[in-house]
């Protein structure tokens, strides 16, 4: 698939730097500092010591080991990504932070998680959603949640008028030249072919809805612009009796 390969390569080149880019991107556009997102998502979905949890698109490993800085002791932490490089550096930090044992990183899709049914308590995914085919992806986390699991989900949500064939093109083609010079070709197309993911919070509401996940929130975070497109965090959990 087309838009896997370019994921693949432009998130390849940026294994390095990965968490400085996005950090000077979330900066510039929502007035975030990475760590400060990925806080705000773990404060908004607590995890018990207990659980198994499941990151995907774990990218640098930055969930995983957050949590077990916040002190996370028990439970098995899996992070999941499509990108060897990325996973690369995720181990090289989990290794050097002695959690070799209790976080487990795979290669593989979101679009196929391989694991059983109902083996997780919780699934977080992070600044990843509008990479992927999200009912397919949502159907994915609700087969692998255990009944009563929940997951949390934060990415930029869309407006209802992107999907407007000629502002669809015209944010497109802002996007691949905003990408283009500074991250390149693969990161412009990979971020330009993203657009038609990006939901609206009613498309999450209905999608939600339409899988039986119970207990929905969707929190909008502030942007430092009036322009940038609103950061969201979605919370569900699966129904019990599933």
């Amino acid at each position: 698939m087309a838009q896997n390969r370019d994921i693949v390569e432009a998130f390849s080149e940026m294994s390095t730097h990965y968490e400085t880019t996005v950090d000077a991107e979330l900066r510039r556009f929502w007035g975030w500092s990475y760590e400060g997102f990925i806080n705000q998502l773990l404060d908004l979905m607590p995890v018990k010591d207990e659980d198994t949890v499941l990151d995907i698109a774990t990218g640098t490993g930055v969930i995983p080991i957050s949590l077990k800085q916040r002190g996370k002791q028990g439970g098995k932490i899996v992070g999941l990504d499509l990108t060897p490089a990325m996973l690369y550096r995720a181990a090289r930090k989990v290794s050097a932070g002695g959690w070799d044992g209790s976080i487990v990183l795979t290669c593989a899709s979101a679009m196929q998680l391989p694991y059983r049914e109902s083996s997780f308590d919780v699934v977080f995914c992070a600044l990843a959603t509008h990479h992927l085919d999200v009912p397919v992806l949502m159907s994915e986390i609700k087969r692998v949640l255990k009944p009563g699991g929940k997951f949390a989900i934060a990415d930029v949500g869309g407006s209802a008028a992107w999907r407007a064939p000629v502002v669809n093109a015209l944010i497109r083609a802002a996007t691949f030249l905003y990408f283009l010079p500074r991250e390149g070709r693969a990161r412009a197309s990979a971020e330009a072919a993203a657009l038609n993911n990006v939901f609206t919070g009613k498309e999450w509401g209905l999608l939600l809805e339409e899988l039986n996940f119970r207990d929905v929130s969707i929190t909008h975070l502030p942007a430092s612009h009036f322009w940038s497109p609103t950061p969201f965090v979605i919370r569900a959990e699966k129904d019990s009796t599933e």
